[in-house]
């Protein structure tokens, strides 16, 4: 061994911590700098004055900050006579006046947060966005009254867009309509008497997720109804539409948390409508992001599961129940349409799916109206059985094609009976959805023919149109996207479809035709009102016979297909369809 001695180079210890005095401060509050005497002028002063002459850093973020808020006067020429005062919207401002007091010198420590510090700063920033979207309505040239704008839009929703989703409890969104005034004008409400801290309790804190859950859920009803609804239906739909998506959003966020662990009806409806406004807006992917998280709540709540509407409120249960189908509809659609995964069936949840359809009969959600209420449900359900079949359809195909590819010579003699049985009977099951429907929901011939509307009722006629035109374009849609599948899969014989590809698409053009007839018969605002929904589904169709135009050599056919496809296409140009623009660009090159 070495006789080498080890030397280690210990690092050197810090010594005691010097204790410096508090700097002097100037007369003007600012610390003295050391070496500068009180008089002494450097250069910085020299330009901008001495620095008991600058301006209050902690003011001036205030003042800047409340550049940002309402005008009160404008708010109480329009009736609007009590606001939070100063105190309450000083305990709302942003953190970065507390930043801002390291600029002055002074580093305030703050007292813990108390459950009513924080109630009360939640009810104020709340009350601030409330009036920021008020602010922003004014801003946009309208100056009626905010509550008549909102009434409208609850108008339009219940007159037009109930039939596709009946996710809303009619005298529940007016009573929040009310709430929002009192809030945005201080006006008196449920939990005025609370507000004190004396008399702060849990009761309180769970009455204000409420409130900002009621109005999570206006907001976003106004949005869905300015971003779907045509401009002869809602004239301030276009322009309002984002204020109210932008608003809805910021109070979900001021309880998220709270509301993912404790969800009710309301929190996936909010989140159901958030994801439509933005496919609306042409943005698919978030569109599903959104829905993917309404899901997830839907799961954890588990509603598939008919235990778990055992000992709810009528309405709470009847809202759980729409929304659970609703968000079933929309998962098969967009996984149809979109090419996205399913995320609700049976199989990833675990255990059957138990829970029932709504049911037609029972405690409504309208107040009143000239239409039958249990009709629009019974039209509701026929929708989500053609998703909830066309699901089976395409789960059995999958199951039959895997036979198939490992069979090259003689590819369906691997298909067991009880296979082709399944396949079969899904198939009949689904081309038979609207065989025991209401007459008024088989065509719009036998809508206005109907004895289901009062006299006098053109909105409950267009709503039987809405309706009838989403069932009709879904049912063709679907039997397209089956005998596309089919063929894909080398299936035909098993659902008694051609093998011959030039029939083949002789079969998929027939039935374009019969969406083309649909499109042609149905109300042009009936259409509209439907959505982005039904613009895909024409979209598709359209893709399917651009593809057949490409590589037709039959002239008939390739004639009868693109007479289809110009009608098609202008029926998507006029309907302004964010989604199929593409299509569009494509189609008219290919057509030319």
């Amino acid at each position: 061994m070495s006789n080498v001695e080890c030397v280690y180079s210990q690092p050197r210890k810090r010594g005691p911590r010097r204790t410096h005095s508090p700097r002097p401060l100037l007369p003007g509050g600012s610390p003295r700098v050391p070496g500068v005497s009180e008089h002494s002028t450097s250069p910085v002063q020299s330009q901008h004055g001495s620095l008991a002459d600058q301006p209050d850093p902690t003011a001036a973020a205030e003042r800047s900050l409340r550049q940002d808020l309402p005008d009160l006067h404008l708010l109480q020429s329009h009736g609007y006579t009590s606001f939070p005062d100063q105190s309450t919207e000083q305990s709302a401002l942003p953190s970065a006046l507390h930043a801002s007091s390291a600029v002055t010198g002074h580093t305030p420590v703050p007292a813990p947060a108390t459950a009513f510090d924080t109630y009360k700063r939640f009810q104020d920033r709340l009350t601030l966005e409330l009036i920021s979207l008020y602010q922003a309505i004014q801003g946009v040239g309208i100056t009626e009254p905010i509550e008549v704008i909102m009434n409208r839009h609850v108008d339009a929703f219940v007159a037009h867009l109930f039939p596709l989703a009946p996710l809303v409890h009619e005298s529940s969104v007016r009573a929040s309509i009310i709430l929002f005034r009192g809030l945005v004008s201080g006006l008196e409400h449920a939990d005025s008497d609370l507000i004190t801290q004396d008399r702060f309790s849990t009761d309180t804190r769970d009455s204000s997720m409420e409130i900002v859950r009621s109005m999570a859920l206006l907001t976003a009803l106004c949005a869905e109804v300015g971003w779907m609804l045509p401009p002869t239906l809602c004239p301030y739909g276009i322009a309002l539409a984002p204020v109210f998506l932008r608003t809805s959003r910021r109070c979900l966020d001021l309880c998220r948390d709270d509301d993912l662990l404790d969800p009710d009806a309301s929190s996936i409806i909010t989140r159901y409508f958030h994801g439509n406004c933005m496919h609306a807006g042409g943005q698919t992917r978030l569109s599903w992001i959104l829905l993917g998280e309404a899901i997830r709540i839907a799961q954890a709540m588990r509603l598939y599961d008919e235990a778990a509407y055992v000992g709810l409120n009528e309405i709470e249960a009847r809202l759980r129940r729409h929304v659970f189908w609703q968000l079933y509809t929309s998962d098969k659609s967009s996984a149809f349409l979109n090419n996205n995964h399913f995320t609700m069936h049976q199989f990833i949840f675990g255990e059957s799916m138990t829970v029932n359809e709504p049911a037609s009969a029972g405690s409504t959600l309208l107040l009143s109206s000239s239409f039958s209420e249990s009709t629009l449900i019974t039209g509701f359900n026929l929708c989500q059985r053609f998703y909830y079949h066309a699901s089976e359809v395409m789960f059995h195909m999958g199951c039959a094609s895997k036979q198939v590819m490992h069979n090259d010579s003689h590819p369906l003699k691997d298909i067991s009976p009880m296979q082709r049985a399944n396949l079969i009977n899904s198939y009949v099951r689904l081309t038979t959805v609207l065989d025991n429907a209401p007459g008024c929901l088989q065509s719009f011939a036998r809508v206005d023919n109907t004895t289901e509307t009062s006299p006098g009722g053109n909105f409950s006629l267009l709503n039987l149109h809405v309706q009838v035109a989403n069932l009709l374009v879904t049912n063709f849609y679907l039997r397209m996207l089956v005998t596309q599948r089919c063929a894909e899969d080398g299936l035909q014989s098993l659902l008694g479809l051609p093998e011959d590809p030039l029939l083949m698409d002789l079969r998929r053009s027939e039935i374009a035709r019969d969406i083309v007839r649909v499109v042609q018969d149905a109300p042009f605002e009936a259409l509209r009102i439907n959505g982005e929904p039904l613009n895909e589904k024409i979209r598709l169709v359209g893709a399917t016979l651009l593809e057949i135009a490409s590589r037709a050599t039959n002239r008939q056919l390739k004639e009868r297909v693109k007479a289809d496809l110009t009608i098609l296409l202008d029926i998507l140009s006029r309907l302004d369809s964010k989604a199929c623009e593409a299509l569009i660009q494509s189609a008219t090159t290919q057509c030319s």
